[in-house]
């Protein structure tokens, strides 16, 4: 979806509408038929849920999880800023939200395009917590085992926002 639809569905980017669109449906409808043109829908709630979670001012839940987890597929190294503000968001997201979602291209490209961006707190964070082998936790994510029992992504709205938050 092009930016000038995210404009039109949400009213502007970076807006909080949590009361006009239900987030957890739209979220799991995504995780079974995502693409790359998704990218822009995706970041817009991402943003939303960023903000939802952080005026509940606790928790996370899996509706910001899988908006990180679907960044992290599509495999764009500037999404890590995204995720980076969505996994600091509160306590429970920094424990929640996997760090290997901050490094879709590896952690030394995101670790040079946050250095690029002065973004040193999310450089420092990816070269300390990626010492060792990513290899086996970014397999396991990028099998998308955790979400294996999304519904299809014509099932109701409620159906899919009940499997969200369940």
């Amino acid at each position: 979806m092009p930016d000038a639809d995210v404009v039109r569905a949400f009213g502007h980017l970076g807006s909080s509408n949590a009361d006009q669109v239900d987030r957890a449906a739209l979220v799991a409808a995504l995780l079974s038929s995502f693409t790359p043109d998704d990218a822009p829908l995706i970041r817009e709630l991402t943003r939303q849920e960023i903000a939802a979670v952080g005026d509940a001012d606790e928790g996370c839940g899996d509706v910001l999880l899988a908006c990180c987890w679907l960044l992290f597929m599509i495999g764009h190294v500037e999404d890590a800023v995204l995720v980076w503000r969505a996994k600091n968001t509160n306590f429970d997201a920094r424990c929640y939200i996997d760090s290997v979602f901050l490094i879709p291209q590896g952690a030394a490209a995101t670790a040079e395009f946050a250095r690029s961006r002065d973004l040193i707190d999310l450089a420092d964070w990816v070269e300390g917590e990626w010492l060792g082998d990513m290899e086996d936790s970014t397999r396991e994510w990028r099998s998308g085992s955790f979400f294996e029992r999304v519904p299809p992504a014509a099932a109701s709205v409620e159906d899919l926002a009940a499997w969200m938050r369940q």
